[in-house]
């Protein structure tokens, strides 16, 4: 049992499966990319990239309920846009998921990228926008600085120019 109180505890759940979710998706997020610009060491990360963003899924989906959860049962609230942007983001999350395999992207053909696309980004944006929130409260500038950084950095390596000025293409 973890010390404090209902909602000491749910808050606690909420923040650490959204930032063990984080760390996850920059890694899917940027597996190709890092693949392209630095070779060898992310092979295995570029080919372990799906089960990666299925443990995402996985783990956000988990960070979802404990945030129902708290808002349910707790006085926390959270503004419509919020539940509208955070809840696309959690629907496509699933949508990904569930097309994660190899007959739904045969089925989809270039849907499936379309939909993988715009779900990496549209979570991409609601991680980077919640991190970026919290450069500018009191006690969490540091995580937000970091972290959104570390977004914003993961967003400029997915631009072909960027991977080539950085890339091993680049050093040879």
């Amino acid at each position: 049992m973890l010390p404090g109180s209902h909602k000491e505890q749910l808050s606690l759940a909420t923040r650490l499966t959204a930032r063990w979710a984080a760390v996850w998706f920059l890694l899917a997020f940027t597996a190709r990319p890092l693949f392209e610009m630095f070779g060898g060491p992310f092979s295995e990360v570029l080919r372990q990239r799906r089960y990666i963003g299925l443990g995402v899924a996985s783990i956000h989906t988990i960070h979802g309920v404990a945030f129902v959860w708290l808002i349910a049962s707790t006085d926390v609230s959270r503004p419509a846009i919020v539940w509208i942007v955070g809840g696309t983001g959690y629907l496509l999350m699933w949508a990904m998921a569930a097309t994660s395999n190899d007959r739904a992207m045969r089925a989809l053909g270039k849907n499936w990228k379309r939909l993988h696309t715009l779900g990496m980004w549209w979570l991409w944006f609601v991680f980077t926008y919640s991190y970026g929130g919290r450069i500018f409260r009191t006690g969490t500038e540091t995580l937000g600085l970091v972290m959104a950084g570390l977004f914003v950095l993961a967003a400029l390596i997915r631009i072909p120019a960027t991977r080539r000025l950085i890339g091993r293409n680049r050093i040879a």
